[in-house]
């Protein structure tokens, strides 16, 4: 096999990653994606040759998967499209680095014809993914697991081990194949591979599509109606003060109507209404009426400032419970450049661009918002963080609330890859999960994971969420990421042995 082949073969794993997820959303491709880039780094001719060829297919993945930063960053950033090009190339070069560490990593490990070290192989993309969730500034955006999140039976095992785990299971078949193919094992060995992966899988479909039919069953708590607002307002629109009274009014419709039609609990999207609610008298008494009147509990995003400072401000969820206002989530994961500039005194050159004064002050209270029931909530991008919405429910969250807004991402399929993900923490948390988007997607999703109703994009709707409260612990939210620390241990003690011309 020559090297153009290997590269050739690196780069179909890459475009095979990206077509699993939105907008192709060809789940099954991820159960074989892989195959190609094992076989290229299999016959890989050195270190540097299997780094680029991790680098190459990652990148490649990456070019495919997140187009929609350019529109981010001309449309909305201001910028010249050709510089948010530029940007978005850059980006997806310097996620291709974690690619880049894959590809060493399996030249370290050195599988050869030993299936036990190309379990290894496989063990390695957690443990890379684990360490692109939280390195720098972390950018969890769409692990392996989300790639087959609409696969009931075989995604709730994530509530078992988290989605690093389904990471590692989902790569099964592919190292099996390229096993198969580069070592031509022969006899009993090649039979109990087989034969014990096959059981694997079949294990771990059978007790996911029990698990998918038990998990969400009526646990004797009241069931509560919610209503889920999603107001379809644009960037353009929040951006011009002149339409700040017609935002407003449009709000308070809303809540009329979700109060009439049964809503205990209503949820507004992150930041609707351009005003900071705990320093803007009239909007934060309105709204303390309307729950004092209705007995609604009413989440809303807006952005929370110090009283003393001013420039110091916040992207929160206010909880207005039994006419008065509880108290406040702060956003703890913030987008890099988006709501805060990393690096700044070293990135002097660089500018948020977000529409606002200032920068956001980073949340550090991840405690539950307590009113008619404990609401776990996540801002927008940070449900992408398995850790939050977990910690959020060992805290006591009985109900998941995430609020977002994603008109940055209007006419693009971010949007769709934002909510698969979401989707995986009311997996992991066993609990209902309700989403408010401004422009959409807003979603009402069970405990296994399944979207029971939705608003597309563009639409301006409610979504009345018939939930109950929940306080069952998972073995994810009692044990937390152990499998992606074990991972990340054993690759290290297989990485970092002495290789032998024996082992390839």
């Amino acid at each position: 096999m020559n090297r153009a082949l290997r590269y050739i073969l690196a780069i179909a794993s890459g475009v095979l990653f990206a077509l699993a997820f939105p907008n192709a959303s060809i789940s099954w491709f991820a159960f074989v994606a892989f195959i190609p880039l094992f076989i290229a780094l299999g016959r890989a001719s050195g270190p540097w040759e299997s780094t680029f060829l991790g680098w190459a297919a990652h990148t490649t993945s990456w070019l495919l998967m997140v187009p929609w930063v350019i529109r981010v960053m001309s449309h909305y950033g201001g910028l010249p499209y050709v510089t948010g090009v530029l940007i978005f190339i850059a980006m997806s070069l310097y996620l291709g680095i974690y690619g880049a560490l894959y590809g060493w990593l399996a030249w370290r490990i050195a599988p050869g014809s030993s299936f036990p070290r190309w379990l290894l192989v496989a063990l390695a993309w957690p443990a890379v993914e684990y360490v692109r969730t939280y390195a720098f500034t972390g950018f969890p955006w769409n692990l392996l697991a989300a790639s087959i999140v609409d696969y009931t039976s075989f995604i709730q095992f994530d509530r078992v081990a988290g989605p690093y785990f389904i990471g590692f299971l989902i790569l099964l078949p592919s190292i099996v194949i390229a096993w198969l193919f580069l070592a031509r094992p022969q006899g009993i060995a090649r039979i109990i591979v087989i034969g014990l992966v096959s059981i694997v899988m079949f294990v771990w479909w059978a007790t996911g599509l029990v698990a998918s039919k038990l998990m969400v069953r009526p646990n004797g708590q009241p069931v509560t109606r919610a209503a889920l607002l999603q107001p379809n307002i644009s960037q353009e629109m929040r951006w011009n003060d002149a339409n700040l009274l017609a935002i407003y009014q449009r709000m308070m419709a809303m809540t009329s109507e979700a109060i009439h039609g049964g809503a205990q609990v209503v949820i507004w999207p992150e930041s609707t209404v351009p005003l900071s609610f705990n320093s803007t008298e009239f909007f934060r008494s309105t709204i303390e009426n309307v729950s004092h009147e209705s007995g609604a509990d009413i989440i809303l995003g807006s952005i929370a400032e110090d009283e003393n400072r001013s420039n110091r401000m916040w992207n929160a969820a206010f909880l207005v419970s039994g006419g008065r206002t509880i108290g406040h989530y702060d956003k703890i994961r913030l987008v890099p450049f988006g709501e805060y500039v990393p690096l700044r005194k070293a990135l002097f050159f660089a500018k948020k661009l977000v529409h606002a004064v200032g920068e956001f002050e980073f949340g550090t209270k991840d405690t539950p918002l307590a009113g008619k029931f404990h609401y776990g909530p996540a801002i927008c991008y940070e449900v992408v963080y398995p850790q939050i919405t977990r910690t959020q429910v060992r805290h006591g969250a009985d109900v998941l609330v995430t609020i977002t807004n994603d008109a940055w991402y209007d006419g693009t399929y971010a949007p769709r890859q934002h909510l698969n993900q979401a989707r995986l923490r009311a997996i992991e948390d066993d609990r209902y999960l309700l989403r408010a988007g401004t422009t959409g997607i807003s979603a009402f999703i069970d405990p296994a994971g399944r979207i029971v109703k939705e608003l597309p994009m563009g639409q301006s709707g409610i979504i009345y969420a018939d939930f109950q409260p929940r306080e069952t612990t998972t073995p994810y939210v009692r044990f937390g990421d152990w499998f992606a620390w074990l991972a990340m241990l054993l690759v290290a003690a297989g990485a970092f042995r002495n290789r032998t011309d024996a082992s390839r």
